[in-house]
């Protein structure tokens, strides 16, 4: 075995560990069904994640509200 066939092997090698990492954890959510809140909605539901962005909005709002020269502060 030479020295290109040994890096094409690792390299290979490596290649499949980065789809493993990439893979499994995508794997072992699906075997664990849809993750919910406790309230019972799934996390990804888009309904929670618009009121999420519209709670996000008003709050930048009243904190800009809140400064005499309308800036966020950040």
């Amino acid at each position: 075995m030479n020295r290109s066939t040994v890096e094409l092997l690792l390299t290979a090698q490596e290649d499949t560990m980065r789809d493993v990492r990439r893979i499994l954890p995508a794997k072992v959510l699906k075997a664990r069904g849809p993750a919910e809140e406790p309230d019972g909605k799934a996390l990804d539901d888009q309904a929670r994640r618009d009121e999420g962005r519209r709670r996000q909005i008003d709050a930048d709002r009243l904190e800009r509200r809140g400064r005499p020269d309308g800036t966020s502060g950040r």
